[in-house]
């Protein structure tokens, strides 16, 4: 017999022997007088030793039931941080509102121009846009925090809302009415 032809035989036999007797019983290695060497289950002599074979490799999948494992310390430093849900955008904006102007404010000598300005304690994300409505009208302002407009003189109303990329209302101010007034003739006069 030739080696070439030994090799495969002793594939073989590990190819015949059940699995059950790897998984439970003792496997023992035999070689006769020609150096034949054989496997089996079975002992073949009161002092003959099991084999001391390594672990079987096994490999899990993750299968519906089974929890996904947590992520290492590491792994979680690589990761971007998730965007904050819309709920939470509305917690970190509750305190959006206009600063300027005053309610009931009135503005003389300005030359009809009237800033607005607001503000959050949480700086404005700039994926976050401001939409300002005056006298029912809106404007959409950029993330500087004010917006300067010409006015005709009387009564105003502003109001803003806070929206997201998707033009959801994050958070809206109360509406703030103001005036603006011109100095005149007329109103200067005394007694008259």
């Amino acid at each position: 017999m030739s080696k070439g032809m030994i090799g495969t035989l002793v594939a073989l036999v590990f190819l015949f022997i059940p699995f059950s007797a790897c998984a439970e019983g003792e496997i023992y290695k035999v070689v006769d007088k020609d150096g034949n060497v054989t496997f089996t289950d079975q002992r073949p002599s009161a002092d003959a030793q099991p084999m001391d074979l390594p672990p079987l490799s096994v490999i899990s999948t993750d299968t519906p039931d089974s929890p996904t494992p947590a992520p290492s310390e590491g792994a979680l430093e690589d990761e971007q941080p998730a965007a904050p849900t819309l709920s939470d955008l509305r917690k970190m904006y509750r305190d959006f509102r206009i600063t300027r102007p005053m309610p009931e404010e009135t503005f003389w000598g300005t030359g009809n121009t009237v800033v607005i300005t607001w503000q959050s304690s949480q700086p404005i994300s700039p994926q976050l846009r401001v939409m300002v409505m005056v006298d029912g009208a809106a404007q959409q302002a950029t993330g500087s925090g004010s917006l300067s407009l010409t006015l005709d003189r009387g009564e105003h109303q502003v109001s803003a809302e806070l929206r997201d990329e998707r033009n959801r209302r994050i958070a809206s101010t109360d509406t703030v009415t103001f005036y603006v007034q011109q100095h005149s003739v007329g109103r200067n006069r005394r007694g008259g």
